[in-house]
């Protein structure tokens, strides 16, 4: 790494080999983790992220972990040992349903994996076939693309939510049903993440019934109810978070238990990411066969994406973690509640004091996320186009579209280096004030196009990404930056 004239740092790959290392890396967070090695100084609050918990774990868990044992690196069972599931399931109780069964529980390298094998199962059993569409209200996570496109051959659907206004982003019943009734073939899989990300959003109870009552009654759709952010509840939120294997729709319906599964993991309430650490949640005998294999035909679908050994080390060291008596990740997710809520209400004070837009009904969840609304700041719609296909690359400074291009000129005089571009397939108003954002206020946020949002200029910040002080300072930076154009001042 070498300096610059603000006395940060630039790589010491050349611009192609830069370019090409991001290319390389499809994914927009996987990108943006490739950009934050190259540039260290950029702070990310585009990647979901949690390091609230990290402190607590450090102390109770990762500091006392002793030494590897054999035992513990040589070949663990693939989806989990029946110690862990039980462990898992004694632990999710509290959250998901008292009446959650270890055996219904399978291990899987991440929740990314726990969709995929739940996608080829459903092909294995004959329910799904390649070019089936699946159902995703919008926004929603980039990563369902790859899940169910990319080697199940399935083709997902954004649902843009209308009903309500399109700038509420409310979750009705009547969005799904217009969705569904207007696909070219019916849809085959509803797919709901629960809390809602990028908006945070908790479904209430009233409306998750009436989704999964004419879903089960009414189509032939199976649910996947992806419940990863479980945990991540503010204080005082509501509606309260509900899982799916609590529904009425789902309890009084022998038939549900056949069509609804649940996906949940240790990523986001844990703050594992790098651990890729998963479950598949389902009492589908389908489901069952996939996960565990069936005798001399079929291996488990977890053995190509495992709960590794090294994961049931850490994780069953962690699940077997006692404090005063009582479960310790159950006390931590209790702790975790008011850590959140503090950085929700920090950040929030920031936003508000920076004049930062976002969306935001009281009392609503909002899981690790704010969902900033900087369409007021956009250039000019048609201005420096980005071809799509361009790639990755360092944008020409007299490209640089008004009102950016003044700023740009004043910091290349004083020797600022200018960040790549990441997402020319976007919107070039949406990525270039990416750019903008990135470069002269050194925060990266995740643009709302990347997560299939309709209109350019939303944007997912993550307040639970690094320390809530350097949330703040981030926030106090993209506020200055911005500060000439408020009050349509741009």
């Amino acid at each position: 790494m070498a300096g610059n004239a603000n006395g940060s740092t630039t790589p010491q790959q050349g611009p192609e080999e830069i370019t090409a290392l991001l290319a390389g890396a499809a994914d927009p967070e996987q990108r943006l983790a490739v950009h934050q090695d190259l540039y260290p100084d950029v702070t990310n609050l585009a990647t979901a992220e949690n390091v609230l918990v990290y402190p607590s774990l450090r102390d109770n868990v990762f500091d006392r972990l002793g030494v590897l044992e054999q035992k513990d690196v040589k070949y663990a069972p693939s989806y989990g040992s029946p110690e862990i599931r039980h462990n898992v399931a004694e632990m999710l109780r509290p959250m998901l349903s008292p009446d959650l069964k270890s055996e219904d529980i399978f291990g899987t390298s991440g929740a990314s994996a726990a969709l995929e094998c739940l996608a080829f199962a459903l092909k294995g059993g004959g329910i799904l076939r390649s070019g089936d569409r699946v159902l995703l209200p919008a926004p929603y996570w980039q990563g369902f693309n790859w899940c169910f496109e990319q080697r199940p051959e399935l083709v997902t659907v954004p649902v843009h939510l209308q009903e309500r206004g399109k700038e509420n982003f409310e979750l009705t019943l009547a969005d799904l049903q217009h969705a569904y009734r207007t696909q070219p073939e019916p849809p085959k899989l509803l797919v709901l993440t629960n809390p809602n990300n990028p908006l945070g959003d908790n479904y209430s109870k009233d409306l998750l019934e009436s989704i999964y009552r004419w879903v089960l009654n009414e189509t032939g759709m199976h649910i996947i109810s992806d419940e990863i952010y479980a945990h991540s509840q503010l204080a005082g939120a509501q509606p309260e978070f509900v899982s799916a294997l609590v529904l009425d729709a789902y309890r009084n319906n022998p038939e549900a238990k056949n069509r609804v599964h649940v996906v949940w993991g240790f990523a986001k309430d844990f703050g594992m990411s790098g651990f890729k650490a998963g479950v598949v949640i389902s009492k589908s005998p389908v489901v069952h066969e996939a996960m565990q294999g069936v005798k001399d035909k079929q291996n488990s679908f977890s053995w190509f994406s495992p709960f590794d050994s090294l994961k049931h080390f850490v994780i069953g060291k962690m699940l077997e973690t006692t404090s005063e008596g009582k479960s310790y990740p159950v006390e931590l997710m209790k702790q975790y509640r008011g850590w959140l809520t503090t950085a929700y209400q920090d950040t929030r004070r920031a936003l508000d004091d920076g004049g930062v837009p976002y969306r935001y009904r009281e009392g609503q969840n909002a899981a690790q996320f704010f969902w900033l609304d900087l369409r007021a700041y956009l250039p000019p719609a048609g201005t420096a186009v980005i071809p799509p296909e361009i790639g990755p690359h360092f944008p020409q400074l007299d490209r640089v579209p008004e009102p950016f291009s003044e700023k740009s000129t004043e910091a290349e005089k004083q020797g600022t280096v200018a960040l790549p571009i990441l997402f020319p397939d976007i919107s070039s108003e949406e990525e270039w004030l990416r750019w903008y954002v990135a470069t002269y206020a050194q925060v990266q946020l995740l643009p709302g196009q990347l997560l299939s949002c309709a209109e350019p200029g939303y944007f997912r910040l993550c307040y639970t990404a690094v320390d809530t002080a350097e949330v703040i300072a981030s926030v106090r930076r993209i506020a200055d930056l911005l500060a000439p154009w408020a009050n349509g001042g741009r």
